[in-house]
């Protein structure tokens, strides 16, 4: 007897194998747990003993060094060029602080005097304390017996000149000189020696009462030319059109009220450079379009950033009034514009965007103008800190550069004579490139050398006292040299685009300069005169770009800023003006392209994090307006009838300019579309497009909508519409014959199956009744059974 059959549909049970194999592989998974569990507290454990391996932590920042255990800080010097008919004793004032611990006993203070320095290597060597040694010393000058912690005491020396007693520095003839203020002591139980010193500059042309140096020929004393940076690191952040300016920080209320570095600077032209005087002819105002643009925003009202939150910013009113100083300041004077927030130059050119180079150079001459009512110096730049290399000069010389103002040291072998010459890159008629002073450049900056003591700090580049005492030494000895070839020497001066002096020392500074032009030993001579038509035209020796490795902001953030202005062009392209009087699409758009050089500022070499936040702001701005323009969301489903049955969707731009916008169906199984025309959107509107489709399925499907740019840049989030499709496409019809023709080929066989059938029957009948023996040739007890089955 046959088993009995399962009944359709009933699955036969799976052995009990499987279930214990389920049941093992639970037990190995939390197997597996456990261990990762075990092996995760051995690694915390290892990394925690003294024997683990640390894995590479993030740089730390630059740590400020120790304060020293006894600070010398001067106050004045007098005088700060030693001329023939000035006083005839070296007053020197300053403090004494103990920071220590302990006290400071028998301090005691005297200047050393150095031998003249002649030529740069000495001079270098003089401003990093490495000179060959004090001539002559000065009797100590006791300033305390004891100084206790925390405390300070004042001091005054007073020391004659000339002559050659021991109480004297010595000077007999003009020259620069390395002097020193040391103050010696000792420290709680320590034995007596050198708690500090300060190193200078002492610039002397001339000794009181032996007369004046004679001064050279007319028209061949050396020709002097300031350049007076006024720039800050950028601040602003990008806002949505319409919004109050956002800083980062509130510290440029402090630089442009009274006694701010910025406001200091603009104030030592009106009081130590009037227009007319010798100073005045020597400078040229090097100004940065961010600053005076970040400026005008504060002036009308600002926020600052601030870990809490945004606050209103205080500086309002310093900021318009230091802004109309420098609009004062810079009617009549030379005026050159600084790259666009200090733009990173050899950044764009090695990064492939010659774009941006262009951008930064055009967008500062052209505002600078505009918000100074003066104009610049024409197709001149000075890029960050002077450094340029070879690419980055043919960049700046194929977009229209005619004047170049490097540092010295970027030219290959010594800078030419008269710091002017030819640029011989590249091929044909370079351009024009300035020598800038590399020493002078050096006395004007920040440094941290100390000498062989290391003990002796210098106060060049701070904000302090005598900060601009090694520069004025940098400026007599260049009026002191005299020139090789038959051309007088130029000397251009070049701070940091930072400098951080104050009013006294920008002051001190221009004063030396017209100390100089009084003697004859400088003519002052501004860079527009220096580079002007004749100059231009004139034959100048050639000079090439050395191969110094110029340091310069990461390529991939430069390529990365770059997409961001790609971008942010495509958005400008679809725009356009809504009507008369209404806002141009630069209007917001440029700002976008302005926080990108922003972000590319020399100022954060050494620094990706701050360009990182830098850009990441603008990206985040971009995206915004990008947001305001988009396919509004449909709240219910669309029900095609037939297959061709349009879809009705509206486009919303919420941007105060008009936009040109093409809508995209993204492609989907079963609908069919025609590319969409452009179609203009008003500013704060909507508009209403209608797209063709053709459904060549029925059911419920899902199609994603966008709106883009002419040009492809996607606008705003993308729309998921809900299509209900009760139409048959033409795959239904066919697959609807296709049955059909099968049903009909069916039938059609049944049917002769059953007339073949009948005419075998009827053949059979016939022969019966004429008693035909059956086919087959079988016997008569078989025919009835045959005739039997065929009624059936």
């Amino acid at each position: 007897m046959s088993p009995p059959r399962r009944p359709r549909g009933v699955r036969r049970l799976r052995p009990p194998r499987t279930t214990r194999t389920t049941r093992t592989t639970r037990t190995s998974g939390a197997g597996v747990v456990l261990a990762l569990v075990v092996g995760l507290v051995g690694l915390l454990l290892l990394l925690a003993s003294p024997l683990a391996v640390a894995a590479p932590a993030a740089p730390a920042a630059p740590r400020a060094d120790p304060p020293r255990p006894v600070e010398v800080v001067l106050d004045t010097m007098a005088p700060r060029v030693v001329t023939a008919d000035g006083p005839g004793e070296l007053v020197v004032s300053g403090r004494v602080v103990n920071r220590s611990a302990v006290t400071a006993r028998d301090v005691g203070v005297r200047l050393e005097r150095g031998a003249a320095v002649s030529g740069e290597r000495a001079a270098l060597a003089a401003l990093e304390g490495q000179g060959s040694g004090a001539t002559v010393r000065t009797p100590t000058v006791e300033v305390a017996p004891e100084i206790a912690p925390g405390t300070e005491a004042p001091f005054v020396v007073r020391v004659p000149m000339g002559g050659s007693g021991s109480g004297s520095l010595g000077l007999a003839a003009p020259g620069v000189h390395p002097l020193v203020v040391t103050v010696d002591g000792a420290l709680g139980s320590s034995a007596a020696g050198r708690l500090g010193a300060v190193r200078l500059l002492l610039p002397v042309v001339g000794v009181p009462g032996a007369g004046p140096p004679a001064a050279p020929p007319v028209g061949r004393a050396a020709a002097v030319s300031l350049l007076y940076p006024l720039a800050d690191r950028p601040r602003r952040v990008p806002v949505v059109p319409g919004a109050p300016t956002l800083l980062t920080d509130d510290e440029l209320a402090a630089s442009f009220a009274p006694g701010g570095r910025l406001a200091g600077l603009v104030d030592a032209l009106g009081r130590s450079a009037p227009l007319g005087s010798a100073p005045a002819r020597s400078v040229c105002l090097a100004v940065d379009a961010d600053l005076l643009e970040t400026a005008q925003a504060m002036a009308e009202g600002y926020q600052v950033r601030t870990p809490g939150g945004t606050v209103l910013g205080v500086g309002a009113v310093a900021a318009g009034r230091w802004l109309d100083a420098v609009r004062t300041q810079a009617r009549g004077r030379c005026v050159t514009a600084l790259p666009y927030a200090g733009t990173d130059l050899v950044a764009t050119t090695r990064g492939n965007r010659p774009d941006l180079t262009a951008a930064a150079i055009t967008t500062a001459t052209r505002r600078v103008g505009d918000i100074l009512g003066v104009e610049p110096v024409p197709d001149t730049v000075w890029p960050a800190g002077g450094l340029a290399d070879a690419r980055s000069v043919a960049d700046l010389a194929s977009g229209g550069t005619r004047t170049l103002l490097l540092d010295g040291d970027v030219l290959a072998g010594t800078p030419p004579p008269g710091a002017l010459a030819r640029l011989a890159e590249p091929a044909g008629e370079g351009p024009t490139v300035v020598a800038l002073d590399p020493v002078g450049a050096e006395a004007l900056g920040p440094r941290a050398g100390d000498d062989d003591a290391g003990d002796s700090t210098s106060p060049a580049g701070t904000s302090g006292p005598l900060a601009a005492q090694d520069a004025l030494g940098i400026l007599g000895l260049r009026a002191l040299d005299t020139p090789d070839g038959d051309a007088p020497a130029v000397d251009v001066l070049a701070p940091p685009a930072d400098w951080a002096a104050d009013e006294t020392e920008a002051g001190a500074l221009l004063t030396g300069i017209a100390d100089l032009a009084r003697l004859g030993l400088a003519r002052p001579v501004d860079l527009g005169a220096l580079v002007g038509p004749v100059v231009a035209t004139t034959p100048l020796p050639r000079a090439t770009t050395g191969s110094r490795e110029v340091a310069a902001l990461p390529e991939p953030l430069v390529a990365r800023a770059g997409a961001v202005v790609d971008r942010q062009r495509e958005l400008l392209a679809a725009t356009e003006r809504d009507g008369v009087g209404a806002p141009s699409p630069s209007d917001f758009v440029e700002p976008l392209t302005d926080g990108v050089l922003r972000s590319l500022s020399a100022s954060w070499r050494g620094d990706p994090a701050a360009q990182d936040t830098q850009l990441g702001a603008v990206e985040r701005q971009v995206d915004e307006l990008r947001s305001l323009v988009r396919v509004v969301q449909p709240s219910g489903s669309y029900s095609l009838g037939t297959n061709d049955a349009p879809l009705l969707l509206t486009v919303e731009n919420r941007l105060p300019v008009a936009v040109r916008v093409q809508v995209v169906l993204e492609p989907t199984n079963g609908l069919r579309t025609a590319p969409l025309p452009v179609v203009t959107v008003p500013a704060f509107g909507s508009r209403q497009v209608q797209v063709e489709v053709e459904v060549t399925r029925a059911g419920q499907f899902a199609v994603d909508a966008r709106a883009q740019t002419p040009g492809g840049e996607p606008l705003g989030p993308t729309a998921r519409l809900l299509l209900r499709s009760t139409a048959y496409g033409t795959i239904t019809v066919w697959l609807t014959a296709s049955a059909a023709v099968v049903l009909v080929i069916l039938a059609s066989v049944r049917i002769a199956r059953r007339v073949l059938a009948a005419r075998r029957d009827r053949r059979s009948r016939r022969r019966h009744r004429r008693g035909d023996p059956p086919t087959g040739g079988g016997t008569e007890g078989t025919d009835l059974p045959t005739r039997e089955l065929q009624k059936r």
